[in-house]
């Protein structure tokens, strides 16, 4: 016998401060450990006749703020309301891509719609009139359903050049009676546009060892780290042996964007190899008077960075950039005290290098994906490791460029992480 599932509904949670209100006692608080709580109070956006006020807003903010399942809730006071009609809210959010390689497209993601009031079912309009319009965790395009994606604005500069902007849009429309005295009645319909944004969180789905170093905690926590090795091949009649790179970073591969991403390098190969690698600085010979010091030997490069590809696709064709969105810093480790290598010694030796990489600081949206605009989920973020031998012209190795996606969220595992949009 089979029972049917009876129908859910979601209700928005009820609307909540952590500051008491007038009439209310704070009786016991305990904030969360290493996290700074913003003071939450009104927003407000103000006209000559009509004054919009966000509640549980930060009200150093200019635009008010709301997350995944918020609800937008406030008060919209009113002058002269005597002679107002209906007064109706809309939540509308676009998706604007432009490309010069593939035209442009204009996409509604959003279209909430309320009347607040109604003069004929209501009778006259007070002062004061509240509203709640709970933000929509998804929305349609082709038939599939999609997350809504957060409010996003860039510009890439070059070829192509790409224009995206993702923008959310509050419109309270009021309807006015302009007259009483003739069989018409003569109406006057004004739009105040408020400007929302939406950010929704995200977090990892485990935390990231406190003591980050690979060395120190790779025997009793392998599992913590992720392992790729890629060759530096040599040239093609080149008679150098390949080194192998190996570039280990937190097997969550999901990060922060306020937080340091930790990674380890180690180069493993011949002796030779690695000279030629790094390039042989030979002893400066004492300068003669009158001369200029030689030129520096080229050395090896080693670059470790994040990056983020931007993907549109409009009517059909395809474009997308990639951009630079954080510099990692390396330091060397000191090799373990060992005998000293032969001159003509084949077996193998290593080098290492630890060092951490994290976004720049006007990075402040995680990775999303969207129909029309792809900011990939899975591949939309990147580490990137490259390594540049010494007199790369020359040089009997190749240089090697290797990109393993990674996930960047808004907050880490512990609240203290939390980017600073966020706290």
């Amino acid at each position: 016998m089979s029972v049917a599932v009876p129908a859910y509904t979601y209700t928005p949670p009820p609307s909540y401060a952590s500051l008491p209100l007038p009439n209310e006692d704070t009786v016991q608080y305990t904030p969360r450990a290493g996290r700074t709580t913003a003071v939450l109070g009104n927003l407000t956006k103000q006209w000559r006749d009509v004054t919009v006020i966000f509640k549980n807003q930060d009200a150093s903010s200019g635009s008010p703020t709301y997350g995944r399942n918020s609800q937008v809730s406030g008060e919209i006071g009113l002058e002269n309301s005597e002679s107002i009609s209906t007064i109706s809210l809309k939540l509308e959010g676009r998706i604007n891509l432009s490309s010069s390689d593939c035209g442009s497209i204009v996409q509604k993601i959003v279209d909430e719609r309320t009347t607040l009031w109604d003069v004929s079912k209501s009778g006259r309009c007070p002062s004061v009139v509240g509203f709640a319009l709970a933000f929509p965790m998804t929305y349609k395009d082709q038939n599939r359903v999609y997350r809504l994606p957060p409010s996003y604005e860039t510009v890439v500069l070059g070829s192509p050049l790409l224009v995206v902007k993702l923008s959310y849009k509050l419109s309270v429309t009021i309807t006015k009676t302009k007259s009483r005295r003739i069989a018409f009645w003569k109406t006057a319909c004004k739009t105040y546009p408020i400007h929302i944004i939406f950010r929704p969180r995200t977090r990892p789905a485990r935390p990231i060892l406190e003591d980050s170093t690979f060395f120190s905690t790779f025997k009793h926590a392998p599992s913590e780290w992720h392992q790729m090795v890629v060759p530096i091949p040599p040239r093609r009649r080149a008679t150098v042996e390949p080194i192998s790179c190996h570039f280990v970073i937190p097997s969550v591969q999901t990060f922060c964007l306020s937080e340091d991403i930790p990674f380890h390098i180690q180069l493993c190969g011949p002796l030779d190899s690695l000279r030629q690698f790094y390039g042989v600085v030979p002893l400066s010979d004492p300068l003669e008077p009158g001369k200029r010091p030689r030129r520096r030997p080229h050395a090896a490069i080693l670059r470790v960075y994040l990056a983020r590809q931007i993907y549109v696709e409009v009517n059909g064709r395809q474009s997308w950039r990639t951009i630079n969105v954080g510099e990692g810093k390396l330091r060397a480790i000191p090799p373990v005290a060992s005998s000293n290598h032969d001159e003509n010694c084949e077996s193998e030796v290593a080098v290492d290098w630890e060092g951490e990489v994290r976004c720049k600081s006007d990075v402040t949206i995680a990775s999303f994906n969207i129909s029309s605009l792809v900011l990939k989920v899975s591949e939309s973020d990147f580490i990137i490791f490259a390594l540049t031998p010494a007199n790369p012209r020359t040089s009997p190795l190749l240089p090697i460029q290797h990109a393993h996606p990674i996930r960047l969220v808004t907050d880490g595992w512990s609240d203290q992480d939390a980017h600073p949009q966020d706290r």
